[in-house]
């Protein structure tokens, strides 16, 4: 993926990393509001569908997002 120069948001900078991030949660819950909008290429389909087809083949070594999710909240503390 192609990486973007931007220009910080005036008072970005000086924001929390929480804050920060949860800047960056809301920007992208107005981004992903219409996902058909949301470009996606060629390598990240590719991408999706080669994990799907991994996790339908052998479904016992796929993790539900909550079980990840408590896996790294476990790390963090």
């Amino acid at each position: 993926m192609a990486t973007t120069t931007l220009a910080e948001p005036p008072g970005f900078a000086e924001l929390t990393k929480d804050e920060q991030i949860r800047y960056l949660q809301a920007l992208w819950e107005r981004i992903s509001d219409n996902p058909a909008e949301v470009p996606v290429s060629e390598e990240q389909l590719q991408l999706a569908q080669e994990r799907w087809a991994a996790c339908r083949a052998q479904p016992a070594r796929s993790r539900s997002a909550f079980a990840v999710i408590d896996r790294l909240a476990q790390k963090k503390s």
